[in-house]
């Protein structure tokens, strides 16, 4: 069996940590730390401990202050307490902040004190054999739930992959508090697809147009992703952030009742804006002008969100370098890859000779939003042929404020 790691006491009289030590030497493995300060040093050293034994009144810091911060370094570490002023008051303080397992009067009795730790050792090897079976069991649930999805359809898989990559990639500069939940509620975001029929899941991974009716079906995934993720111990945040994924920032959107602005979760909110940039992104180069475009409809996200996560995501695209491309480069792409700004070499034409654009003019913010709209109802001859950079006028005909 793993050995438990050590018991720390924790006293500001250094005779009394000196006695411990001769009393203990031998019977239990342990630490100690003069006051409050040099234990919490210890923990946020990296340093691990079964067990926290700490006197009730000590300076700077008391006890169940002391206690109540240890709970939040080191959740799994069984705190217990030596008071000689064990009262009604400082009892239920140290319950109900410092999570206090037991308390022992001072002067204690050195068997009562053994058993006392034994008992608190052997609370802690439950306490994180049950973690480890949970950790185990959702590593496991989720394993399962991605390979299906991976199998379902890989092109759709992938893009989950992609941004989750995004989200790891932000999660500290936006203060996320728990990374893993967000990178799991991305992999996860597209799960309820496993409950759609397979002439629309090919169509979706084909990027093909879809009927209304077809759409209706697919906007109502996250209904059956919270349904899945919510079978799973400890997911039940995840499973809230799938669910609001397509909220918009101001209510509109799925589901149609729900939490408005920031009272939406962190998460939902983040994959609001990521899966719309994962769709106008082809790519590893994630570019201000991606941004620019999802600009377009202020009211779905997050402003000061977007800004953060375009700080933390967007770099320069070369092609933009107008010391080095003076004429802007050459590009073959496909439309949902077309930006604001771009100066159209080919027309851009449905596959019934419809022609949206003609080649000779630069892409305005309005004709982008028109085609936006086309390609949810029509296939166009791609890819198409732009130049991207250069001396572009300042201002574009067409363009909207």
């Amino acid at each position: 069996m793993t050995q438990n790691p050590p018991v720390l006491f924790v006293d500001d009289d250094e005779n009394l940590l000196m006695g411990l030590k001769r009393k203990l030497r031998g019977k239990v493995e342990f630490d100690t730390a003069l006051g409050p300060r040099q234990a919490l040093d210890k923990i946020k050293a990296g340093k691990t401990y079964a067990v926290c034994v700490a006197d009730m009144r000590m300076p700077e810091m008391d006890g169940v202050e002391l206690l109540a911060e240890i709970a939040k370094l080191s959740p799994d570490t069984v705190n217990m307490m030596l008071t000689g002023n064990a009262d009604q008051h400082t009892a239920v303080e140290a319950i109900n902040h410092g999570r206090i397992f037991r308390f022992f009067n001072k002067p204690c009795d050195d068997d009562d004190l053994i058993s006392g730790i034994e008992a608190g050792l052997r609370q802690y090897q439950l306490v994180t054999a049950e973690k480890a079976l949970i950790e185990q069991t959702l590593a496991g649930s989720v394993k399962v739930l991605t390979e299906v999805l991976a199998q379902l359809n890989p092109t759709i898989f992938g893009k989950a992959m992609q941004t989750k990559t995004w989200c790891d990639a932000i999660a500290r500069s936006i203060g996320y508090p728990h990374p893993w939940e967000l990178g799991l509620a991305a992999l996860l975001a597209p799960i309820g697809y496993v409950s759609l029929p397979p002439e629309i899941l090919s169509r979706l991974g084909k990027e093909k147009p879809l009927q209304p009716l077809e759409r209706d079906i697919v906007r109502r995934t996250p209904e059956i992703a919270r349904q899945l993720i919510s079978n799973i111990p400890r997911l039940e945040q995840v499973a809230g952030i799938v669910y609001l994924q397509n909220r918009d920032f101001n209510g509109e959107g799925f589901p149609a009742e729900g939490p408005v602005g920031r009272d939406i979760p962190l998460g939902a909110r983040v994959l609001r804006i990521l899966n719309d940039l994962g769709k106008i992104v082809d790519s590893n180069l994630v570019v201000k002008q991606h941004f620019d475009e999802l600009r377009q409809k202020p009211k779905r996200y997050d402003p000061e969100l977007l800004d953060q996560i375009e700080a933390a995501l967007a770099t320069e695209d070369p092609s933009y370098d107008k010391f080095a491309y003076p004429k802007g480069t050459e590009h073959d792409i496909y439309l949902k890859n077309l930006r604001m700004g771009d100066f159209l070499l080919t027309d851009i034409e449905t596959q019934q000779g419809q022609v949206l654009l003609t080649h000779g003019n630069y892409v305005s913010e309005l004709q982008l939003q028109r085609l936006r709209v086309f390609q949810e109802i029509h296939q166009f001859h791609e890819p198409i042929r732009i130049r991207r950079g250069g001396n572009a006028p300042e201002s574009i005909p067409g363009k909207t404020s």
